[in-house]
């Protein structure tokens, strides 16, 4: 991760240029869509950088490149984030398999799997910021859960998370419906009046974290007719803005052989996600097409490798959801209560994402299908793999080691995308 940070400039990323316009306008002023097309993103993930930046531009000498100055210390920020997501990861794990040092391993493995995670980590976007919080929210959610008690505290910490997860991106208000949905059926977990208390704290929640990120949607709203403003017109939502081959081709050959744009995937849903989350379909992180100057073609067989085996936990994570939500109620109440709101969380945020591929379909390029969009889905998948997998450990240790050797090789084998191609390039 350290060095990926230093190696890749962060104007590279998805839309560098327009994020960066994003850093140099704050934090004094917002910025507009005359100012960039990122206008719409919510500012916390551009605060930190954009201070350097101020203070870069105010002390330093002029001939010192700013940009990788507070790029860096943007990226070294999200690290930070990263390890602070793993952390949680870690209590989360403490708290529904207490003791479980071989679920933990599983899961970490899991998780660090999808090379999307190392691209994610360099380029300045909110998405990370929406997986750390909403996964921070989730462990304070079970925790209130176990301790059966609620103090001052507690609220205080929920409404500062989730106005974070409001002011990093759009994508984080999808998680306010699964926590509400949640919150509801705790009524048959827990006794009446630890119920209605927990409903009335979310309810406090919702509503006084609305005073920390409401203000910006009002803004949108106000300066731009609606609260998901976008840099492009929306179409009108139907199933046709789609063609049949967005759904159902899965163009098998080009997905094994030549995974990166400007063959066969071109605007086809699930090939395009899964050579993002586990390679660099785009071309912004590994496959440099052509950037700089440079070009690393003999990259692409190799990922056509690593799509064609990370078939392997990929099948884990769906086979683990399926098999975790049909046998919910096999597991203890805190394990229920969680499988049910990361489930939810899963739900609400592919249904927003879907709404979104709908509503701005492109067909030409299909430039809106990007893994990192969906990271937080990526994040808690791992959690129903891991699940599954320690079933099957309990049922056969043998089994559960054969999988165990198989899922290492397959993270050694995907090392090398993990570490970005791109390094000395800067245009």
């Amino acid at each position: 991760m350290i060095f990926n940070v230093f190696n890749y400039f962060h104007e590279l990323g998805y839309d560098g240029q327009h994020h960066k316009y994003n850093i140099e306008v704050l934090p004094f002023n917002i910025p507009s869509d005359e100012d960039t097309k990122e206008f719409f993103n919510p500012p916390l993930p551009y605060l930190l950088p954009s201070i350097v930046d101020k203070i870069c531009d105010r002390f330093l000498n002029s001939d010192i490149n700013c940009s990788r100055i507070y790029g860096n210390v943007a990226q070294l920020f999200q690290v930070i984030l990263f390890f602070g997501i793993l952390y949680f990861l870690l209590k989360i794990c403490e708290i529904i398999e207490p003791g479980n040092r071989k679920y933990k391993n599983i899961l970490f493995l899991l998780f660090l799997l999808p090379a999307v995670n190392y691209k994610t980590l360099v380029m300045i976007r909110g998405e990370l910021y929406v997986s750390f919080f909403v996964i921070a929210t989730i462990f304070h959610f079970l925790n209130v859960f176990k301790k059966k008690q609620i103090d001052k505290k507690d609220l205080i910490f929920n409404v500062l998370l989730l106005g974070a997860i409001g002011l990093s991106k759009q994508w984080g208000l999808l998680f306010f419906p699964a926590l509400g949905i949640s919150s509801l059926i705790l009524y048959f977990f827990h006794d009446k009046s630890f119920f209605i208390k927990y409903l009335l704290f979310t309810v406090k929640s919702f509503l006084l974290s609305f005073f920390l990120y409401g203000w910006f949607y009002i803004h949108l709203f106000i300066q731009y007719g609606s609260i998901t403003a976008f840099n492009r017109e929306p179409s009108s939502f139907s199933l046709s803005n789609q063609p049949s081959s967005f759904y159902f081709d899965f163009a098998l050959n080009d997905l094994f052989i030549n995974p990166i744009r400007g063959f066969d995937m071109v605007n086809k849903l699930f090939p395009i996600l899964h050579s993002e989350t586990w390679g660099d379909y785009w071309g912004y992180f590994l496959v440099t097409l052509g950037k700089g100057g440079v070009n690393n073609y003999e990259i692409v067989p190799y990922l056509g490798r690593v799509n064609l085996i990370a078939l392997i936990p990929t099948a884990f994570f769906i086979l683990g959801i399926t098999y975790t939500m049909f046998s919910i109620f096999r597991n203890n109440k805190i394990q229920q209560i969680f499988y049910i709101l990361i489930f939810l969380s899963i739900l609400f945020t592919w249904i927003g994402y879907f709404w979104f591929l709908i509503k701005y379909p492109n067909l030409q390029q299909g430039d809106t299908i990007k893994a990192t969009y969906i990271i937080l889905i990526i994040n808690l998948l791992p959690f129903f793999g891991a699940n599954l997998i320690e079933k099957i450990r309990l049922w056969n240790e043998k089994f559960y080691n054969l999988i165990l050797f198989i899922l290492l090789t397959i993270f050694i084998h995907n090392i090398p995308t993990f570490f970005t191609r791109y390094s000395g390039i800067f245009t």
